[in-house]
């Protein structure tokens, strides 16, 4: 079985201002979406509690994909509800690509990363969190 690491990354969580300044740390990737000969790099949260990826929809329509045109599904959560549009994109990293079912939103348009959730991202890889060390490691 062949491995890939990731570390996770560091967000400052304070205004720039504010002394000392204070960092959470979270499980993100770069990920790349390829649809035909397009591609976009985009970070992505690896999240255990996500049941699908979600991704906002100017990437979508970057690539080339009609949104409106996706089977649509409501997103509901303590933000509230967000309606989604699904497309099939292929997905990429460290030299592994495979396509599978993005929901995309132009309700998440200003979101820093998208999430890769259980169907389509965790149903590829073996993951495992390690907090401690900050690192996240996939295996295929």
């Amino acid at each position: 079985m062949k491995q890939i690491k990731f570390p996770y990354l560091r967000y400052i969580v304070t205004p720039p201002t504010q002394k000392p300044a204070q960092y959470v740390y979270r499980p993100v990737i770069p990920i790349k979406l390829l649809l035909a000969s397009r591609t976009i790099t985009f970070d992505a949260l690896v999240d255990s509690g996500a049941d699908e990826c979600t991704f906002p929809a100017w990437i979508a329509k970057t690539l080339g994909h009609n949104v409106y045109k996706g089977k649509k599904k409501i997103f509901s959560g303590i933000g509230g509800s967000v309606l989604a549009y699904q497309h099939k994109t292929y997905l990429g990293l460290s030299g592994i690509k495979f396509v599978t079912n993005i929901y995309y939103s132009h309700e998440w348009d200003d979101m820093p990363f998208g999430l890769l959730g259980q169907a389509g991202f965790f149903s590829h890889f073996d993951v495992y969190f390690d907090y401690r060390e900050k690192l996240i490691l996939l295996k295929y």
